[in-house]
């Protein structure tokens, strides 16, 4: 079993995490974006304000980069997982990636050194083209008719596709989709 960092979207999803033991991950820790950022007393577009028109995103990867995450993987929320992609790039331990729903991914333009997995609502309309996704992920998944915010049920909801495949790619058998 697996240890698992959990970086929380703008909104504060997940304030706690619910077990993650079916899909190979035996203890997790939720760190809030906000918190990372530097300025606990944000959420929403003002927390999205602060980490791509301010400071916040240089803060938030300051902090994950002081985190020990060696022996762990990693899933972020929209921009929390910008910031821990930012974070590995600059030296960040994980052992693997997932990403959900984190569309400014889409200015990246070269993979990881670690496994990462994106997965995109196909009616968010700022997910990355195909083409990204064939150059720069090593796995990605399209949910077919899923908005951008679909993760806040379907990680929670213990038989959900999303689930599956995060349990799929921690064992190393996740397809491209």
């Amino acid at each position: 079993m697996q240890h698992l960092l959990v970086v929380s979207d703008i909104h504060g999803f997940p304030e706690t995490f619910t077990d993650l033991s079916d899909v190979g991950f035996s203890q997790h820790r939720v760190l809030q974006l906000a918190d990372l950022s530097g300025r606990p007393d944000l959420r929403g577009d003002d927390l999205h304000h602060h980490l791509f028109n301010d400071d916040g995103m240089r803060h938030a990867i300051r902090a994950l980069r002081e985190v020990d995450g060696r022996g762990c993987s990693a899933i972020g929320f929209s921009a929390g997982e910008t910031v821990l992609w930012n974070a590995v790039k600059e030296g960040l331990e994980l052992q693997a990636l997932i990403c959900v729903s984190s569309t400014r991914l889409r200015f990246e333009t070269a993979p990881l050194n670690i496994p990462a997995m994106v997965v995109w609502g196909e009616l968010d309309p700022y997910r990355p083209s195909e083409s990204w996704n064939h150059a720069v992920p090593q796995r990605w998944k399209t949910y077919s008719g899923k908005q951008h915010d679909f993760y806040r049920i379907e990680v929670l909801a213990t038989e959900s596709p999303l689930r599956a495949d995060i349990a799929a790619f921690i064992e190393g058998r996740f397809l491209v989709a």
